[in-house]
């Protein structure tokens, strides 16, 4: 048995365990799946006019480039070479809790999204809000695969590129805050945001 066998089988058997026996639970991981990631920028928003301390708002513009680079760069290049379809377009059986739309699996976007904010917290520094935003990003990617929006290895691959990218924006912070952080604060500035 190959490890993407493995890793549909353990998907399935996910599936099975915990959708389809209480509407509540359901609900809930559609809501943490599905939705709990919408209150992500209210949550880095917060952060940012919470704190006046320039090196925490350093690291959350780094994690912002982290993201950025994850999502945007790196895993839509691996998508662009291997497509892997979502697990309730390619699988029978499983308990549909709401429909996506069919655009590739791996690697997760979500988890390369939330693992780069988290890993950029844990490189500049801040291990306790790292760990709220760990627990956070794995509620969510759980979800996920809970209710077949992917496979558990697209979130190992999303965790991956997170990884990678929070590591390259860690390497250039230097030039990253001269020419990324100081230019957002200086027009932020002007308009009383920062």
């Amino acid at each position: 048995m190959g490890i993407l066998q493995i890793d549909q089988n353990f998907l399935v058997w996910l599936n099975k365990v915990l959708i389809g026996h209480s509407h509540i639970l359901d609900l809930l991981f559609e809501f943490a799946g599905v939705y709990l990631i919408y209150t992500l920028p209210v949550i880095l928003l917060v952060i940012w006019f919470f704190t006046k301390d320039e090196k925490k708002r350093i690291s959350l513009v780094m994690s912002m480039v982290s993201f950025v680079t994850a999502m945007f760069g790196i895993n839509k290049l691996i998508a662009h070479f291997w497509y892997r379809p979502r697990p309730d377009m390619s699988l029978v059986g499983l308990k549909e809790v709401f429909f996506h739309r069919p655009d590739f699996s791996f690697p997760s976007d979500h988890a390369a999204t939330l693992f780069a904010i988290t890993f950029t917290l844990y490189l500049f520094g801040y291990k306790k809000a790292a760990n709220y935003f760990l627990l956070y990003s794995l509620i969510i990617v759980f979800s996920r695969v809970v209710i077949a929006v992917h496979y558990p290895l697209d979130i190992v691959g999303g965790a991956a590129v997170a990884f990678v990218a929070s590591y390259i924006v860690y390497l250039l912070r230097r030039p990253l805050t001269n020419y990324v952080y100081n230019p957002i604060v200086f027009v932020l500035k002007k308009i009383h945001l920062a």
